[in-house]
């Protein structure tokens, strides 16, 4: 006979809306042997699992079973469950909960899909999540710890024609993203939602834990603070006396603009909660990764940086969507999509605007020609720097930099360099030798063909190589039968123009990592992201270590290693 604390459970859920899928397929390759038959804390782990959701007067239950299924089934007591198997579990988790729902029994108005190695789900949270789903409110229920999304997720039966279409090593959460306004989260007063038991080092972890005789509500916080620590209350998780003050994002700009320096700014124009960014927060990246202010978490942080610099090698602006629907989501134009792996689940959109300095239009000379040029750079989007010894820069008030000395030349051969000799044959050959040894993006040179053979030959006297003068442009200017200073000034500029915006894009600057960050980094295998190999969350897999950015992308690699390994 059922007990009275069996009984007033049964009342409360209504027996023929829910049904619990255990999911309990896995090969349990991490554990080496099959975790539905581990004992934890004297029983073993599904023995727990179907226990809980007895208590909790869940008593439709089906069990997949996959790996080694006959020794389960030999090992426990499952007549009170549908049990069945699946023949393809080596696929991934969608088909264990594909042959999960197929079984579900006619009726069932809900399914809540448990993991067999989740033993300290406690039966009040199964009977809360029961209740939230009769109440009518939403379709997918999901319990949280702390502000952290956990396990079991409970969905709408009308959604099973979409959890049937899942594929591969994930689970009713690829759902989330075409429902965000049917969830529902349940707080719980339990950390057994985010305590998975996957290796024989958390078992050891959890089995000293329970055996130093610490309450089980404590032994579970202990294992689950990892997690839920940083999305703690003050109370709970203080926040430091001395915080660093807000940095200024639009004065930052504009001093790296001043000084010429390349960066992208990054604001956040969307997002779908929960995620920690706002619309409106900025970001300063540098070429070489560092970068100041907030947009988001972690699971955002690498990705911007990483888009931040392709958008400045590229030199055109770019729109970040991360999100956890990005595998799914169609391709959009001028839309980068990037998959979001927190817990969290949310969205959010980054307008991301490089912000390159003008190229430097160089002039050397104070010809006509030459002057005409430095009307057209400033029209064309240049920043005009003008040598010419002996000339009056302010009749040239349009020119950014004048250089009255010659030798000062070299001091502005950066790479964005586009350098046009015309003075003439005043001093080609000292400013040449310069320009053709250094690495700038267009060297032309305003002579005749026969004036520039004999400028060529002073030059290899003075040691400048064949390939060297090979790269200086002459005659330069495309050919539109120009005739007046203005025409060819305009000839030369077509051929600049062409050159730069067919040049090959730039690529990004050298990353080094942040001097208060390990230089130890790993790459993780599953989003490819960074991680610093101090980073607690790793897994061992054939003699090799992996490091991941978060227990998502953990949880992922340890079901199944070799679909991110080949």
């Amino acid at each position: 006979m059922a007990s009275a604390h069996a009984r007033a459970r049964t009342t409360v859920v209504d027996r023929t809306a829910l049904t619990a899928i255990v999911l309990a397929a896995g090969a349990s390759t991490r554990m080496g042997r099959p975790k539905a038959l581990v004992p934890v804390g004297g029983r073993r782990m599904l023995e727990r699992v179907l226990t809980n959701l007895r208590e909790a007067g869940i008593d439709r239950v089906v069990v997949v079973l996959g790996d080694r299924a006959a020794e389960v089934r030999k090992s426990l007591a499952l007549a009170d469950a549908v049990v069945v198997e699946n023949a393809g579990y080596a696929k991934g988790l969608a088909s264990s909960l594909r042959v999960g729902v197929r079984a579900a029994p006619p009726g069932s108005r809900h399914l809540m899909v448990v993991l067999a190695d989740q033993p300290f789900v406690s039966p009040a949270t199964l009977e809360r999540l029961a209740r939230r789903a009769r109440e009518g409110d939403g379709r997918i229920f999901i319990p949280t710890y702390k502000g952290v999304r956990g396990n079991p997720v409970t969905f709408d039966a009308t959604l099973t024609p979409e959890a049937e279409r899942i594929e591969g090593d994930v689970g009713c959460r690829a759902m989330f993203p075409h429902h965000l306004h049917d969830l529902r989260e349940v707080p719980v007063d339990d950390p057994g939602i985010l305590l998975d038991i996957d290796t024989e080092a958390e078992l050891g972890a959890v089995e000293s834990a329970l055996g130093s005789g610490s309450p089980l509500r404590k032994v579970l916080d202990q294992l689950t603070a990892p997690r839920w620590s940083l999305h703690a209350s003050p109370a709970e998780h203080p926040v430091p006396k001395r915080l660093a003050r807000r940095p200024d994002i639009p004065a930052l700009a504009q001093k790296l603009r001043q000084e010429r320096v390349p960066f992208a700014l990054a604001t956040v124009v969307r997002v779908v909660r929960p995620t920690s960014g706002r619309p409106g927060y900025q970001a300063v990246i540098r070429e070489d990764g560092t970068h100041v202010g907030w947009v988001g978490g972690a699971c955002t942080e690498d990705l911007l940086v990483f888009e931040a610099r392709a958008a400045m090698a590229a030199g055109a602006p770019r729109l970040l969507r991360v999100s956890p629907g990005a595998a799914l989501a169609s391709p959009q134009e001028g839309v980068v999509e990037r998959p979001m792996t927190c817990q969290s689940g949310g969205t959010v959109e980054i307008f991301i605007e490089p912000n390159l300095p003008k190229p430097t239009l160089l002039i050397v000379g104070d010809s006509p020609v030459a002057t005409s040029l430095a009307t057209l750079g400033p029209l064309l989007d240049y920043r005009v720097v003008l040598v010419a010894p002996g000339a009056d820069p302010s009749e040239l008030p349009e020119v950014d930099e004048f250089v009255p000395r010659l030798e000062d030349l070299p001091a502005h051969l950066l790479p964005p360099t586009f350098a046009i000799v015309a003075s003439m044959g005043k001093y080609d050959e000292a400013a040449l030798l310069p320009l053709a040894r250094a690495s700038v993006a267009f060297v032309g040179l305003v002579a005749s063909r026969k004036r520039a053979q004999t400028v060529f030959a002073a030059l290899r006297e003075d040691g400048v190589t064949d390939a060297q003068m090979a790269a200086v442009h002459n005659p330069v200017g495309i050919d539109i039968a120009a005739s007046t200073p203005e025409e060819i000034a305009l000839s030369i500029m077509s051929e600049v123009v062409r050159a730069r915006r067919t040049a090959p894009p730039r690529a990004p600057a050298a990353r080094e990592p942040p001097p208060s960050r390990s230089p130890a980094v790993a790459i993780d295998p599953v989003c490819h992201m960074e991680v610093p190999t101090t980073s607690p969350l790793h897994a061992a897999h054939a003699g090799t270590t992996y490091y991941f950015c978060s227990d998502s992308c953990r949880r992922k690699f340890s079901r199944s290693p070799t679909k991110f390994l080949g």
